[in-house]
């Protein structure tokens, strides 16, 4: 931490672990072009060759494919390092010495110490067992972990950093080690057999003769769109804990809960349901051993702290009511000229509840930041750029960052800035 910034928060911590689960899928990808890639390059030149009936593109098939072998073990290797990349973490045992602050995060652990920007800290979260540690999701795709003595001096470490649910959303992938595990080897068995059945297809070079090497190219591409496919449909479901609501991104779905749909918040062992109004049937999450109760706390805090009081009188005037863009910041700089906001009782206090209030309409937020940017507010940027960082709605996130750079337009989100309610998707 830079000599000049003092600390708002420290801690000694007896574990801080970290995985990188992001290089895992890195390494992924090249154990499937690695394997695939020459046998695919091969039999495309072949079936090249025999169209245009070009000798120069046998010899080049040829030359692709002595190379299979080779690239079949890389992506064996590949595949192996990828599991022990994902589901290895690089562990510091012994006294490491946590300081957090609005900065960053720096560790020290004898004379090594290591420094985290604040800006390359995603999102964070208190795990309460099966013993006591703060989880960060660091850009890249790494994973930290802090182990911590009680849930209050985890809550303490976020809020040094800015991440509590006031001030920014946590995104938690829900996967599960044990699945993950199963779920790579066999890939890689899957892979090991079907790219065994390819080498036999190709080991006789006579193949590229005959008109059975463009047959032979579909298959390849077949299980290589089947590779593809499968790694994304197995892709655990992510969610996102937000200051307005719960966003839940399956594989082929996205289903928001807003905390004003939200009745209750439960835990069933390793199960997180999620009770709406109106539907007997909850959403229903499983997660690793302690995630569930800890994403419940956060939840519940968060929908705690989104049921405010009631709205100011008069904050209406700062929807959008079909408008566009130019017009609706043009009624709105009429609101200032008209007297300090008294034209429809306004104060600034009410415009800044209003961008805070994750139960208001969206369009009606996105007013408040307007009016906040076009009155020149010192600190208007920052107190919407808070707002923008604390929702799980991607679309208001970004509205709200455009007007924060006041950038808003026809090219903005449409359906955030029409004010109109996000479609929840979900299948199953």
């Amino acid at each position: 931490m830079p000599a000049t910034t003092s600390p708002s928060f420290e801690l000694t911590s007896s574990r801080v672990a970290q995985r990188h689960p992001g290089l895992g899928r890195v390494l992924e990808c090249l154990a499937l072009l690695s394997s695939v890639g020459p046998l695919l390059a091969g039999a495309l030149a072949a079936a090249l060759g025999q169209e245009l009936a070009s000798p120069l593109f046998g010899q080049m098939a040829r030359g692709i494919l002595a190379w299979s072998e080779a690239g079949f073990l890389a992506g064996i290797s590949f595949a192996l390092v990828s599991f022990l990349v994902t589901f290895t973490p690089l562990t510091r045992r012994g006294a490491v010495r946590v300081a957090a602050g609005a900065t960053g995060l720096r560790l020290t652990r004898g004379a090594a110490a290591r420094w985290i920007p604040r800006a390359a800290i995603r999102s964070g979260l208190v795990v309460p067992e099966p013993r006591s540690h703060v989880a960060l999701e660091l850009h890249g795709g790494r994973q930290l972990e802090v182990q911590v003595e009680s849930e209050e001096e985890g809550a303490r470490l976020l809020a040094a950093l800015g991440l509590g649910p006031e001030a920014r959303r946590v995104a938690v992938s829900l996967a599960s080690a044990k699945r993950d595990r199963a779920a790579t080897w066999a890939y890689v068995l899957v892979s090991m057999l079907v790219i065994g059945f390819a080498n036999a297809w190709f080991d006789d070079l006579r193949v590229f003769v005959d008109h059975s090497a463009l047959l032979k190219t579909k298959y390849l591409m077949l299980y290589v769109l089947f590779s593809w496919g499968s790694r994304s449909v197995a892709r655990p479901v992510r969610l996102v804990v937000g200051s307005d609501g719960v966003l839940v991104e399956r594989p082929l779905s996205r289903t928001w809960l807003p905390y004003t749909v939200l009745t209750a918040i439960r835990t069933r062992g390793d199960r997180l349901l999620l009770v709406r109004q109106g539907d007997d049937r909850p959403v229903e999450l499983r997660a690793e051993r302690g995630m569930a109760r800890a994403l419940a706390m956060r939840i519940r805090e968060a929908r705690k702290r989104a049921s405010g009081g009631a709205a100011p009188r008069g904050v209406e005037a700062l929807e959008r009511r079909g408008r566009d863009p130019a017009a609706w910041r043009e009624d709105l700089r009429k609101v200032l000229t008209a007297g300090d906001y008294r034209a429809t009782g306004l104060t600034l206090e009410d415009v800044r509840h209003a961008l805070d209030d994750t139960s208001a309409p969206p369009d009606r937020r996105i007013g408040a930041a307007l009016l906040l940017r076009i009155a020149g507010i010192p600190e208007a940027q920052d107190l919407i750029r808070v707002a923008a960082e604390a929702t799980a709605d991607d679309e208001l996130r970004a509205a709200l960052e455009r007007a924060a750079e006041d950038a808003l337009d026809e090219a903005s989100p449409s359906r955030t800035v029409s004010g109109a309610p996000r479609r929840a998707r979900e299948r199953g």
